[in-house]
């Protein structure tokens, strides 16, 4: 077929003159005669084949059947990229979208911009079972010798083994680590996996050298004691040791004492001084400006390499019931101290997402049982922090609380009694939650009033969160000198089981009666937060103002009620029965009627390991 294409094609090329001639010759004979016009007919067709056929032979070489190319001109296909090539071209277009980005990103974040993560070095959240212990940035800026933190942590794991011997022999490599390569060989040779450095310390100091413009500027006379933090983050990355970057938020000396303008303001005019810190002064954690710039720290800590980043201090000052009345805060614009806090946090978040690290904070250890920030008024209630942060850490220090608590006449002395009610308080919390944070409770591991708090003090808080199902912690020891049998398992933990089975009462040990009873409480009360937790999250209002104001507006008003008892469910151990007594007064327009009902069935059922009461009051007359 191609064959016989070509030779036509040839053919025709090589006849076009001779036809071209035998055209003009007919119109000039077509007015002859028959006879004449057909003999000349015949002699010009025979001229044309002849003619034709001598410009094949002659001029056209005929191609052979082995050749299937033609003379038309093809353009060649492009070769098909490889997946390698596709991927590098893909690399490259978004390494220049990104440059624009950027280029746009600085204009708008202006002395606050900090680079996104580089294209093709994107990570996803860590997420680990976090056990760590504290450093500041003096102590996270010493010198590491990977010898002498592999041999500090072969000593460590001789001490867990028991084996006296050999660890006798290997303390002479092992004591010339210093004190952070200590930390990380504890970190090796127990069940420590985690580390918190400050970032921005206790006086607002910046503690490696930042690339952020706003920071520099606050930090020009300031020690820097972290030199090479990448190579510092390196090496505990090296050990798979996770890694959180302290930034203590809103009490930052620093700051305040260079941009007053910034800071809580005494209405008589000037900065307001904390008493209760030294005389300080505190940021506005109302500012705008103030929320860019601990964002800026934590976006650059994050892109550095910081697994999370823990805001401390994220609260106003205590002893607002002093310094209330004669100070102001520009911004507040009518708002809570609680929700500006939650809302810097939730700002936090979302300047932080393209970072992909965790968000902690850390708050006083009363928040676990106190609701709505009161009576305290520093900004903290733990319901709608816990929104916004992916663990809570509270500072469950016993020497921090007074007589009384927990029912304790000195709870610096019962460890492990403290640690136990407040992580009760805190699991109350979070069950009431749609989504809870993780409770990672700051653990005390220093001295206190004569009290010495050695390996078995802090172990026995560790534990006594353990049994409650909260396995992760963070250790505070201001001096960074930690005793590495705190973290070593007891016998009693080694036979244990955990979290510890409750039987039919849930962590608060409470029983489905029990949670019946604060229901009502109260209700009885006006107690809206007891209301609140004891209803399963599903059955009311998600937001607990606008809860309260649903209650406050029931035409119910309870008078009396008596809980008889409960009766668990056969099939499932999470659900119950609860029979009791009640009297109600029922508005309905200008009339009010009296009602009591007794031995009512209402179900119970264990949310998040708290009992919750699926209360119904009927309010008819039979």
């Amino acid at each position: 077929m191609i064959k016989s294409f070509n030779m036509s094609y040839i053919f025709l090329q090589g006849c076009n003159n001779i036809i071209m001639g035998m055209v003009f010759t007919y119109i000039y004979i077509k007015h002859l005669g028959g006879i004449m016009k057909k003999a000349i007919i015949i002699f010009l067709l025979t001229m044309v084949l002849t003619g034709c056929a001598d410009q094949v032979n002659s001029n056209s070489p005929i191609p052979s059947e082995e050749t299937n190319q033609t003379e038309v001109d093809v353009i060649p296909s492009e070769p098909e990229m490889t997946e390698e090539e596709k991927a590098a071209q893909e690399l490259e277009k978004k390494k220049s979208e990104r440059e624009e980005l950027e280029k746009q990103r600085k204009t708008e974040l202006g002395e606050f911009y900090v680079p996104l993560v580089p294209v093709g070095e994107e990570r996803e959240k860590k997420n680990t079972e976090v056990k760590a212990l504290y450093a500041t940035g003096y102590t996270a800026g010493s010198s590491l010798n990977k010898e002498n933190i592999d041999a500090y942590g072969a000593y460590i794991k001789a001490l867990a083994e028991n084996d006296a011997e050999k660890a006798k022999q290997l303390w002479a490599s092992a004591e010339n680590a210093n004190k952070f390569e200590k930390i990380i060989g504890i970190a090796v040779g127990t069940e420590i996996n985690g580390i918190v450095i400050n970032v921005k310390d206790d006086n607002g100091f910046i503690t490696y050298d930042s690339n952020v413009e706003a920071v520099q500027k606050l930090n020009t006379e300031t020690p820097i004691p972290i030199k090479d933090i990448k190579n510092m983050l390196q090496v505990l990355k090296d050990y798979d040791i996770y890694t959180i970057g302290r930034i203590v938020a809103f009490k930052d000396k620093n700051f305040a004492v260079q941009s007053p303008e910034h800071s809580i303001q005494l209405k008589s005019g000037g900065t307001w001084l904390d008493p209760n810190s030294g005389n300080i002064p505190w940021i506005n954690p109302f500012d705008k400006y103030v929320w860019d710039y601990n964002v800026a720290i934590a976006k650059e800590a994050s892109l550095l390499g910081f697994d999370e980043i823990q805001f401390d201090y994220v609260r106003f000052p205590d002893g607002a019931k002093k310094y209330n009345p004669i100070t102001e805060f520009p911004g507040r614009n009518d708002r809570d101290k609680d929700v500006a806090i939650a809302e810097f946090l939730q700002y936090a978040r979302k300047e932080l997402e393209p970072y992909s690290v965790n968000i902690g904070a850390d708050v006083f250890g009363i928040t676990t049982r106190t609701w709505d920030d009161y009576p305290e008024d520093i900004g903290q209630t733990w319901i709608i922090m816990g929104e916004h942060v992916d663990n809570m850490a509270p500072m469950v220090y016993p020497s921090h609380y007074s007589t009384g608590w927990y029912g304790l006449e000195n709870p610096n002395v019962q460890p492990y009694l403290v640690v136990k009610g407040a992580m009760e308080e805190a699991v109350e919390k979070n069950s009431s939650m749609e989504k809870p944070p993780v409770i990672r409770p700051w653990i005390q591991d220093f001295d206190w009033a004569g009290v010495e708090y050695g390996p078995d003090k802090v172990r026995a808080q560790i534990i006594a969160a353990k049994e409650l199902g909260i396995t992760e912690y963070m250790i505070w020891n201001p001096s960074n000198s930690y005793d590495p049998y705190s973290f070593m398992l007891s016998e009693a933990e080694v036979s244990g089981t955990y979290p510890l089975d409750k039987g039919e009462l849930d962590y608060r040990e409470k029983s489905p009666a029990d949670g019946a009873d604060k229901f009502l409480s109260g209700m009885l009360e006006n107690r809206y937060s007891y209301m609140y937790l004891m209803t399963p999250v599903s059955d009311r209002e998600k937001d607990f103002d606008e809860y309260a104001k649903l209650q406050e507006a029931l035409n119910i008003k309870l008078l009396n009620y008596k809980v008889y008892g409960y009766t668990m469910d056969q099939s499932n151990k999470d659900l119950a029965t609860v029979d009791v007594y009640y009297k109600i007064e029922v508005t309905d327009g200008e009339t009010k009627q009296v009602i009591e009902k007794d031995n009512v069935k209402w179900n119970a059922v264990r949310e998040n390991n708290i009992w919750k009461i699926k209360a119904k009051f009927d309010s008819s007359l039979s």
